[in-house]
């Protein structure tokens, strides 16, 4: 059976266009966020059934990953392995691997399936997914399972968390210029954009499956900058395999992020390996992924007074 290498980060189609287009006259699908607890999770349709709630995770490069009753209610046998853990690299699990022919994102209306623009939804076809437990600790949100970043990678990806939605568009984002369009790498399929704190770059994970925390930093780094407060112990952050220890503190200065300044920062560490922004952050914007060009746009609407 096939092997896989899959990274999952605290807690996880074909167009070619060289227009930029408008996001909102693109869009091909739209799907509304909803709160699980802290967890912000959309509604798919899984081989004709459902819903299921499943988790949008930048910080997870697979295509999907499932709770294990899902696999047995939808009747799903393996088709391979995977290695499952966190960007540090330690404790990671050999899991199965299962192929779900159908996900559909999005409205569909009665009696038809989705698959192109006019019909309001898309339909992925034959996506490889994780299966695993879910339920890592008691008071984790009730969650069907992830889809990670690998999946849009030929969708225009919008969270738009101000307005609780999710957008798949298509076309591209305009070339970066450092401000609200960001550059991003990729490492393990996973978005990376350089953050900036006082003379310090450092690279850090864009990761909307971290709900636990805002900025995650590893000790090192904490250890060089000025603080105004004194770290207090704020609990545990679990991921798929590991489970650390967190402390948080209050920074003198700021942290950058293209354009965008977070004045005396309250920031947690250690991070399990790099530096990771969650969605304590993410919630205050619309975030643009261009996979295709490996761009990030970020925009943050007024708040009401």
């Amino acid at each position: 059976m096939r092997k896989l290498k899959q990274i999952l980060a605290l807690t996880a189609l074909l167009f070619v266009s060289r227009t930029t287009l408008d996001a909102q006259d693109s869009t091909v699908a739209v799907a509304a966020l909803e709160m699980r607890g802290p967890m912000p999770v959309v509604e798919v349709k899984l081989n004709g059934q459902g819903p299921f709630a499943f988790m949008i995770d930048t910080g997870a490069g697979m295509q999907a990953d499932i709770d294990t009753s899902v696999a047995e209610r939808l009747g799903l046998r393996a088709s391979g392995t995977a290695i499952n853990g966190d960007p540090s690299g330690e404790n990671d699990r050999e899991v199965a691997t299962v192929t779900i022919d159908s996900i559909v994102f999005g409205s569909v209306p009665k009696g038809t399936r989705a698959r192109r623009t006019g019909e309001g939804a898309v339909e992925f076809r034959n996506v490889t997914a994780i299966v695993r437990p879910h339920k890592i600790t008691k008071d984790y949100p009730e969650v069907d399972g992830i889809l990670g970043f690998g999946l849009f990678s030929d969708y225009l990806l919008t969270l738009d968390y101000p307005s609780m939605q999710v957008r798949l568009a298509r076309g591209e984002l305009p070339p970066a210029n450092g401000v609200e369009v960001l550059s991003f790498a990729i490492e393990n399929r996973i978005p990376i954009v350089e953050l900036a704190i006082g003379k310090i770059k450092i690279p850090a994970h864009i990761d909307s499956g971290n709900f636990v925390a805002g900025f995650i930093l590893p000790e090192e780094i904490v250890e060089q900058l000025q603080t105004i407060s004194q770290p207090v112990s704020v609990g545990y952050a679990r991921s798929v395999t590991n489970r650390i220890q967190l402390k948080q503190v209050q920074l003198r200065g700021s942290i950058r992020i293209g354009g965008f300044e977070f004045l005396q920062p309250i920031v947690e560490f250690p991070a399990p390996a790099d530096t990771n922004v969650g969605f304590r952050v993410l919630r205050d914007f619309v975030l643009t992924f261009d996979q295709k060009n490996n761009r990030i746009k970020l925009e943050q609407p007024a708040k009401a007074n």
